[in-house]
């Protein structure tokens, strides 16, 4: 259950910040494959956050898997239905992934996963705080 609700959240945020990301450039319309590509994202991500792997490494194995997902759906949408869901102007590969995106996805993750580490640590303190003051 826990995994389908990072599931369903990851994808939902991922959906999110591709609709906010598009009406800001102007550009576009978001992709419904948005939703379960975040899904994996934040799935992968918290695998390895329960396992207590450092946050840096967390947040790097969601820029890969993010690149690795954008270059799978992007190669089969492209090349498979002459379909382009996304263009990335800068250093890129066909336009479906790009360098400067993959440090993007990196920094995304990296606030994702120190912002759900400090809310954890507040919790943390706020239960203490509620236990001292039941007993």
């Amino acid at each position: 259950m826990k995994h389908l609700l990072r599931f369903l959240m990851g994808g939902l945020a991922y959906f999110a910040v591709e609709v906010v990301w598009r009406i800001l450039m102007q550009h576009g319309k978001a992709s419904f494959l948005m939703v379960p590509m975040g899904g994996i994202v934040c799935v992968v991500v918290f695998l390895l956050y329960d396992k207590r792997v450092p946050l840096l490494l967390c947040s790097l194995a969601g820029a890969v898997t993010t690149t690795l997902l954008e270059l799978a759906v992007g190669s089969v949408a492209l090349f498979g239905f002459g379909r382009r869901f996304w263009h990335y102007g800068r250093i890129n590969w066909h336009g479906i992934i790009a360098l400067d995106w993959f440090f993007k996805w990196w920094g995304l993750c990296l606030g994702v996963v120190v912002a759900w580490r400090l809310l954890e640590i507040y919790l943390k303190k706020r239960r203490g705080k509620q236990d001292g003051a039941d007993a």
